[in-house]
């Protein structure tokens, strides 16, 4: 049995493993995307843009991060949640005495 334990621990470390390097990924790609498109915009006649919404309306930079902090925390709430009810689900019946 500690042997089929190690392999679950394994492989659900491996399977968080690969998933950060994804998101890593991801972002590495988007923060690339981000750069290049901010160094392309001094070259050539710009687009027409739309009519700007009003800088009072739109957040700044700081309240970006710590909406984005707030909505982590939230879903780190959430997968806790879930994986306690996940593991009440698997232990079955509690037995009486």
């Amino acid at each position: 049995m500690p042997d089929t334990d190690n392999q679950a621990n394994e492989n659900v470390a491996e399977l968080q493993r690969r998933t950060r390097e994804l998101l890593r990924a991801q972002q590495e790609a988007y923060v690339a995307a981000v750069k290049a498109w901010r160094e392309g915009l001094g070259k050539g006649p710009p687009p027409p843009w739309p009519k700007p919404t009003p800088s009072e309306v739109m957040p700044n930079p700081s309240e970006l991060v710590e909406a984005s902090y707030a909505f982590a925390a939230k879903l780190l709430a959430d997968q806790s949640r879930f994986m306690e009810e996940l593991s009440r689900a698997m232990a079955g019946p509690d037995k009486k005495k």
